[in-house]
């Protein structure tokens, strides 16, 4: 920023000092030479007559002459001596008895040779104001107008390169990441766009050892807990007492568990992998509801099921969206309502005149104010932090990973998730929205 600062600021000074000297040439060039008007002749006329009246017989007494007409008239008016003015050009007009101007210190200086004498008359009037003059202004507004457009001719590169680094951070690449930045080395945003490029490349050295960590890690524990199981199976549980069958049993959990773990693990890196690019399409969300249903009911492990209830106040409008990535979305919402609720789950479709809404709410405990935000992270787990030392963190299943991959979901859709306030079943009520126009 140095740099650019440093740049402007030598660029409008240069602008400044050569538009205006140039301006002010030819201004000079261009300016109308100073011509006596009627008033400068009569004036003049005026004070030869009343120097010459005075009858002066010595050039003492001429500059004395013109010392008292200067006081009388209120005028700086001085008397000098041809001789002064005899290496001037003007030599001659001044013999033949014209009146001639010099600019000088803001005031115009006029010269007339005094009738049949050797002296001349120098009267300083001050000069008219330039900037009445139609063509002055002009040439004024001539002036702003190019320092304008050399602070835009400077100015517009970097706003060009300013789009272009906005444009690459919202644009993601395949591999999630900004593509390389590509701007002059001549640019002023070319050290931010080396910047730039830099974190874009250690986030790609970042997300492909996330990647392979997590592939390895995945796939390396498969194989012991596959030996696992087998060795459990060839296990004759007739020989084993009450006492080991339930650490057996205990174990099968345990595996379970972790089976469970590693499949949500490569469900959540690949979501996490996943570009922004959606095919959303049209349909209508009560038919999947429906589906979910009555999967639901048929997959209920409770001996007592969970009534899941939908109500449409869409009047079965369409939705558009990626059904699949959407159907993710509730299905882990439903299964985080069932660990908690006790007897209710309730489904709602709203939409608004911009955007779709779909609420999950149940009547457990629900989520403290201050949690709502906490439990779309990755792997945080409220029933960990909030359960006694004599209860099982299994007991409500689940890793922690849910709630993330909805809000990765909803943030493709340019939506969002959150938990909010809620109306009917008195426990934690989940809501998800999005805008009807893919953006």
């Amino acid at each position: 920023m140095n740099r650019a600062f440093i740049s402007l600021y030598f660029f409008i000074v240069a602008s400044v000092v050569l538009i205006g000297w140039g301006l002010n040439q030819f201004w000079e060039s261009i300016a109308p030479a100073q011509e006596p008007t009627a008033e400068i002749h009569a004036l003049f006329t005026l004070i030869e007559h009343d120097v010459l009246t005075q009858q002066p017989q010595s050039d003492a007494g001429y500059t004395q002459a013109a010392q008292q007409l200067s006081k009388q008239l209120n005028l700086p008016l001085e008397l000098l001596s041809l001789d002064d003015l005899a290496q001037s050009a003007a030599m001659h007009d001044l013999h033949a008895g014209k009146i001639l101007a010099v600019s000088s210190n803001g005031d115009i200086v006029w010269y007339k040779r005094l009738a049949h004498t050797d002296h001349v008359i120098m009267l300083s009037v001050p000069i008219s104001d330039e900037s009445e003059s139609p063509f002055y202004r002009l040439l004024l507004i001539v002036f702003y107008l190019a320092i304008a457009l050399a602070i835009y001719l400077w100015v517009w590169p970097l706003s060009r390169d300013s789009k272009k680094l906005e444009s690459q951070t919202r644009t993601l690449g395949k591999d999630g990441v900004p593509e390389t930045l590509e701007i002059s080395p001549t640019s002023t945003l070319y050290p931010l766009a080396q910047a730039f490029n830099h974190m874009a490349q250690r986030l790609r050295e970042l997300i492909a050892s996330h990647r392979e960590m997590t592939n390895a890690v995945s796939h390396e524990l498969r194989t012991p807990l596959a030996r696992m199981k087998f060795a459990l199976a060839m296990i004759e549980e007739e020989k084993l007492n009450d006492k080991d069958r339930r650490q057996l049993r205990s174990v099968e959990q345990d595996i379970a568990e972790m089976e469970s773990l590693i499949s949500a693990l490569l469900a959540y890196a690949g979501f996490e992998q996943k570009t922004q690019q959606l095919k959303q399409t049209s349909g209508h969300m009560r038919d999947l509801l429906d589906e979910l249903q009555l999967r639901f009911a048929r997959n209920s492990p409770r001996q007592q099921p969970l009534a899941l209830e939908i109500c449409d106040s869409t009047n079965n409008a369409e939705f558009i969206c990626e059904w699949k990535l959407i159907e993710t979305v509730l299905q882990n919402f439903i299964n985080n309502a069932a660990r908690y609720a006790k007897a209710r789950i309730r489904i709602e479709l709203m939409q608004t005149q911009r955007e779709f809404i779909i609420a999950v709410e149940d009547d457990g405990a629900g989520i403290p104010k201050d949690k709502r935000e906490r439990v779309f992270e990755s792997f945080v787990r409220l029933y960990h932090e909030d359960q006694d030392e004599n209860t099982s963190g299994s007991a409500t299943g689940g890793f922690g990973l849910g709630l993330a991959i909805v809000k990765r979901i909803m943030q493709w859709h340019q939506g969002s998730a959150q938990f909010v306030e809620p109306h009917i079943l008195g426990g934690a009520r989940a809501e998800i929205r999005w805008p009807k126009t893919p953006i």
